[in-house]
């Protein structure tokens, strides 16, 4: 009875340790997790959306190898229109392309910071959008100023300005199309004031109803 006494309480020892150990583990996740904040995926390569300070904006364009100016250009509140019209979701493709979507943020405001990149391989004028809300990246894209340019996600994949098509990276390629200086009716109307932001901004500048 006594050697049985001793084997019952090593058990419940190994039992209660292994509890502990279970314990200890989770809180090491949940506090990695907690620490890293809120994450996406992108090619294959996890990255954070960690936004509520510059500095952290910036380091987040830094993941992806690009260098801005560290003023913002531009910042403003941007309204996500409750229901995307063929330009949003157009966008919106974009966004899950590189493990983001704008779906779950339709009629919420967020805010808007463009920054310009300093480094971008034969291209000058390159903005960096970021959509924030709760101090998290939601979307936001790569562009250039003039009107006949590109558009692409953080990763630099370019797109067209119809916001799906994809075009060569011949830089004779933008030139190649007569018409495309004229793929956006509105983009000629925009306020000339707010003419970078408008071809900085992955959607045009008058698309995104602002308070």
């Amino acid at each position: 009875m006594f050697i049985f006494s001793i084997k019952a309480g090593r058990k419940k020892i190994l039992i209660g340790l292994a509890a502990v150990l279970l314990v200890v583990t989770a809180a090491i996740v949940v506090t990695k997790l907690f620490r890293s904040g809120p994450a996406a995926s992108a090619d294959g390569k996890k990255y954070t959306l960690t936004a509520g300070s510059n500095d952290q904006r910036v380091s987040f364009l830094k993941q992806f190898g690009w260098q801005v100016n560290t003023e913002p250009i531009e910042v403003k509140d941007v309204a996500i229109p409750a229901q995307f019209d063929d330009v949003y979701l157009q966008y919106n493709n974009i966004q899950k392309e590189q493990g983001l979507d704008l779906t779950p943020y339709a009629g919420k405001t967020c805010r808007q910071w463009i920054y310009a990149v300093t480094n971008y391989p034969q291209e000058t004028e390159v903005r960096a959008t970021l959509l924030v809300y709760d101090n998290r990246v939601i979307g936001g894209d790569l562009s250039t100023v003039r009107l006949d340019g590109f558009m692409a996600g953080f990763t630099g994949e370019k797109s067209s300005n119809d916001y799906g098509e994809s075009i060569q990276e011949n830089p004779n390629a933008a030139s190649a199309d007569p018409n495309a200086a004229s793929a956006d009716p509105n983009a000629a109307s925009a306020d000339p004031n707010d003419a970078a932001a408008a071809a900085a901004s992955e959607i045009p500048a008058n698309a995104w109803p602002t308070d």
